[in-house]
């Protein structure tokens, strides 16, 4: 039987969170007999990854490589995983994050039908404590507009051959959601019910210093890569989470430097 999913998890000092990442595919209501699924690890560190495993089903193999380097970034590293993926379709997972427990069979459902499919994005704290949830705002859809007003990422599950290159700059994710949406007329089917879990850690990137400031760079850059390559709706996208970003940067210093998802947990999108 063919390889039907591909599911690509960069890793970069993970070994705290990557076996709660696994199980939470893992423990997904499917039956893997009949949808085979690699997992595809891609070690971004240089670490050994092997001994920390879970036991894993029957119907999902796993694989771990390594990126040519250490601390090349997600970017590359998810490119590294696209290379190697057997699967008709991929899938992505931050080693932090998890998935809920019937995110696969809709996802999987709604992309064998279109080619693309989108989740909603749910925002916990290292507590475990609900901070956000993010959906398309017409409801069962993710835009562009969606994009360019909500500030967080969505990660796709899309047919092999139509995924491009990531970039390997702050954000990547975020620019691969915005230049599919654009290729599929803008606007691509949400499942409902379901969602992607990102984990907030402690060492998580959105707290560190200057954080802010390296996004508004990689906006800037992709705003650029944008109007050169016509995509005038991509940059447009972009430019308003310039808009957003300098709000955040302008609240965090009244704010006693505090983190950009408790900026998130204050507004209404």
């Amino acid at each position: 039987m063919k390889i039907k999913l591909s599911i690509i998890i960069p890793v970069y000092n993970a070994k705290d969170t990557l076996p709660r990442a696994i199980n939470s595919i893992n423990n997904q209501n499917i039956k893997f007999e009949n949808l085979k699924v690699e997992i595809i690890i891609i070690v971004d560190d240089g670490k050994n990854y092997k001994e920390i495993i879970p036991k894993l089903k029957n119907g999902i193999t796993i694989k771990i490589i390594k990126t040519n380097g250490i601390k090349t970034g997600p970017g590359n590293a998810r490119n590294c995983g696209i290379v190697e993926a057997k699967g008709e379709f991929v899938g992505y997972l931050d080693a932090d994050d998890e998935w809920s427990k019937d995110y696969l069979r809709k996802m999987y459902e709604l992309v064998k039908k279109h080619g693309v499919a989108f989740a909603p994005t749910r925002v916990y704290d290292q507590n475990n404590f609900l901070i956000k949830h993010f959906e398309g705002k017409r409801q069962g859809y993710l835009n562009l507009y969606d994009i360019g007003n909500i500030p967080c990422s969505f990660h796709p599950f899309i047919k092999r051959n139509m995924q491009k290159k990531f970039e390997n700059i702050q954000s990547q994710d975020v620019y691969n959601a915005a230049y599919i949406l654009n290729k599929n007329n803008t606007k691509i089917r949400m499942i409902n019910g379901e969602y992607y879990k990102l984990n907030l850690q402690k060492s998580s990137v959105t707290k560190e210093d200057g954080f802010g400031h390296k996004i508004k760079l990689a906006y800037i850059k992709y705003q650029i890569k944008s109007l050169k390559n016509k995509n005038l709706k991509i940059a447009r996208i972009f430019a308003m989470r310039r808009i957003n970003n300098t709000k955040y940067i302008q609240w965090k210093i009244s704010n006693n430097n505090r983190s950009f998802y408790e900026y998130l947990n204050e507004k209404e999108y």
